[in-house]
């Protein structure tokens, strides 16, 4: 038996004092490490220990609930999904408005759905999360062993990816050099989404561990050790710039137990040591007789690694030699990667054996019997990694790969990076064409765009920027952010330019307002008034104006929800604090699960009841509308707020024509990492969201920190 120290369950706080569960068991998170090989046998294990452990921390979350106000500070992050909570309270949707008050804190969740929820990120970042749900997924049970290992133990969950090996030897067609370009940089932010994405549901968070494969391909693909080392470097200061910190680096090296060889290494170090430790590694990990002819004819998975190292290899070996005929060549791409199949078994084999406790990724479509496959860039058609490929970005922030030569260069352009390295093809507009101004368009993960001027030092002023094409802008990849701009905190220039945008749409206090801690305790009051986290929501559903129905003639209360929203930051929040949460719809349909679709959503209707004294009940608003410029499906949706959650007022949500597991769907893929953007706003920064496209929200931040936007609304 190993033995735990004690645990400590915390909740996951917006803002307050820190609430913590201390179990002062040893034994609870005690287990049989002999059986950690058998999935099933180690679930019960754990849930037999944790059982304990979930009795103890229910009599403490009673206690606490009782004793503590805890609104406003709990995030609804680390409690069970809205159904699933109900489903313990009532026994059937109809009943759930009756039966739940929206008082009483909802239990704290156990190890069990823990992993549950860990193991719910991974599986929407798979490969056939949007296609086929219903394939078998051989490496589940595997992935549950390793993810409750590190959830008893309260550490992070760790993955390791082996990929990003050195650019495609054709350079020609393929690719844009040798170096890591946009395509990697998306590459990285997704990967460190996917990290966040588990600490949204799980406070240790995961780690992602790339391990270079370059070394074990180059040699037989033309590529030089130092080509390898180069691209190796470069991505790893291209993770730090943008902030991937939950991305991490391993080398066949660390493969291979290698003592005294700490990190950094130098160049000269890594060129001597790098055919050794490629020696090494096929030596110690290849196992005896491996026929890869049999392999290639047994395993599926290696059968479609294999077809798939044939396909590319078509195009990278393409400017190597004179090939005398399609068959010459198709016969040497053929032996080529039969021998990439034999370094990845032994590769393969030695993260198997070192990595034990890592979910193991993969960027290979597979039988999904041992790993997880993944694309890694969020791309819209055939999976293309970065190192095969570029990256094509359209106006509306929408990704696609390909290769090089196949993009039209008489509808992109060729953006380089600011040390004016080719980077990215993106679709040509106006929209891009700032005369008097060198500015660049930095295309945010998952969605939105920073203009900033190329040169910091430029004094480019916010009066001569052109507003309709900000507006047009944040129409087709909101929100639009201007960042570098002098006079962008000038009151009259700040409602000057809102004027050029659209037509303002003022509300009771006047056109603008300053978003800011008024510090009023009226439970009645607004928590955007607050330093409260808020709801998912858009702005103008409780801006109610009476109008006549002109279907049958009644005399109806309707939402009068502006177009535009439009900030400078006077006094931001400091980093990870105060974040403003931007949900695109164009994201949200892209990345919806099977088996749901947009036909279906699109039949939904839902009602709200709030609690402010207006006491109106908002009834079948549609979950999904069509965007008035350019058509597309929007969602429409206000996030249910109880007053376990708030200290001000509340609203309850309820889908009128429709189950209510609905609700938990449309709040996951609105926070889902790969559709919703976590923006810190930045001093004198100017945002432009389409209040329309895009759903939005604050996370709370800290008293006294000052934090201060300035808003209008436009039309």
């Amino acid at each position: 038996m190993v033995s735990r120290p004690s645990a400590e369950t915390t909740f996951k706080l917006l803002k307050g004092p820190e609430v913590s569960i201390t179990a002062v068991e040893d034994d609870i998170f005690d287990y049989d490490s002999s059986s950690e090989s058998e999935g099933s046998s180690t679930r019960s294990s754990i849930k037999s220990k944790s059982g304990a452990l979930e009795k103890l921390v229910k009599d403490v979350v009673q206690e606490i609930s009782t004793n503590t106000d805890l609104t406003g500070i709990i995030s609804p992050a680390n409690v069970q999904p809205e159904h699933a909570r109900s489903k313990e309270l009532i026994k059937s949707d109809e009943d759930f408005e009756v039966a739940y008050d929206g008082k009483t804190p909802p239990m704290c969740r156990t190890v069990a759905d823990i992993c549950d929820d860990v193991l719910g990120v991974l599986a929407r970042y798979r490969l056939v999360h949007q296609s086929d749900t219903s394939k078998v997924w051989g490496a589940k049970a595997k992935f549950l062993t390793q993810v409750e290992r590190c959830v008893v133990r309260a550490e992070p969950v760790l993955m390791s990816l082996p990929a990003f090996p050195f650019k495609s030897p054709n350079k020609k067609t393929k690719v844009l050099g040798t170096l890591p370009d946009k395509g990697e940089e998306v590459a990285l932010s997704h990967l460190e989404g996917l990290c966040l994405a588990i600490k949204d549901v799980y406070e240790p968070g995961a780690n992602v561990f790339i391990v270079s494969d370059g070394l074990m391909y180059n040699d037989i693909l033309g590529i030089s050790d130092l080509e390898v080392w180069r691209y190796g470097q470069a991505l790893r200061k291209m993770a730090r710039d943008h902030g991937c910190d939950h991305v991490k680096f391993l080398r066949l090296r660390n493969l291979l137990g290698t003592e005294g060889l700490a990190e950094p290494i130098t160049e000269e170090e890594y060129l001597r040591d790098a055919p050794q430790f490629r020696k090494d590694l096929l030596g110690s990990y290849l196992p005896k007789n491996f026929d890869v002819d049999a392999q290639i004819a047994k395993d599926p998975s290696t059968t479609l690694t294999y077809r798939g190292y044939i396909k590319f290899l078509e195009t990278d070996l393409a400017t190597q030699g004179d090939w005398e005929t399609k068959a010459h060549m198709k016969k040497q791409c053929e032996a080529v990667a039969k021998k990439m199949i034999v370094r990845g078994k032994a590769f393969a084999t030695s993260i198997a054996k070192n990595l034990t406790e890592h979910v193991r990724l993969s960027i290979h479509p597979s039988t999904e019997q041992n790993k997880l496959s993944m694309s890694i860039i969020p791309q819209i058609g055939r999976s293309v990694t970065p190192w095969h490929g570029a990256l094509i970005r359209a106006i509306d922030g929408s990704i696609t790969m390909g290769h090089a030569a196949s993009v039209p260069a008489l509808t992109h352009d060729l953006i380089f990076d600011k040390e004016n390295h080719p980077s990215y093809f993106r679709e040509r507009s106006d929209l891009f064409n700032w005369p008097g101004m060198d500015v660049d368009f930095n295309y945010l993960y998952p969605t939105g765009i920073i203009i900033s001027p190329r040169d910091p030092k430029s004094r480019y002023s916010f009066r001569n920027v052109h507003m309709q094409k900000v507006r047009a802008l944040s129409e087709a990849c909101s929100p639009v952010v201007l960042r570098g701009f002098t006079d962008t905190t000038n009151e009259q220039i700040f409602e000057a330019k809102a004027y050029e945008c659209g037509t303002v749409q003022p509300w009771t206090f006047g056109i603008r307002q300053s978003v800011k801690d008024a510090m009023n305790p009226d439970p009645k009051a607004s928590t955007v008034t607050s330093t409260e986290a808020m709801p998912m929501h858009y702005d103008g559903f409780f801006f109610l104006k009476k109008e006549i129905d002109p279907a049958d003639g009644v005399e109806k209360l309707v939402s009068k929800v502006p177009r535009f929203q439009y900030f400078t930051a006077i006094i931001p929040s400091p980093p990870g604090d105060g974040m403003t949460l931007f949900a695109s719809s164009q994201l949200f349909f892209q990345h919806l699960p099977a088996p749901y679709t947009l036909t279906e959503l699109e039949k939904l209707k839902w009602d709200c009841k709030h609690s402010s004294n207006w006491n109106n009940h908002l009834q079948d608003l549609p979950l999904v509308t069509s965007h008035p410029t350019n058509g597309k499906p929007c969602v429409r949706w206000h996030e249910p707020w109880y007053q376990w959650m708030t200290r001000f007022s509340t609203n309850e949500i309820r889908i009128s024509n429709g189950g209510q597991h609905y609700k938990d769907l449309i709040r996951e893929m609105l926070y889902d990492r790969r559709v919703c953007l976590y923006f810190n706003f930045e001093q004198a920064d100017i945002l432009v969201a389409d209040n329309i496209s895009m759903m939005h929200t604050r996370s709370a931040f800290t008293p006294g920190t000052g934090r201060e936007l300035w808003r209008i609304h436009i039309n």
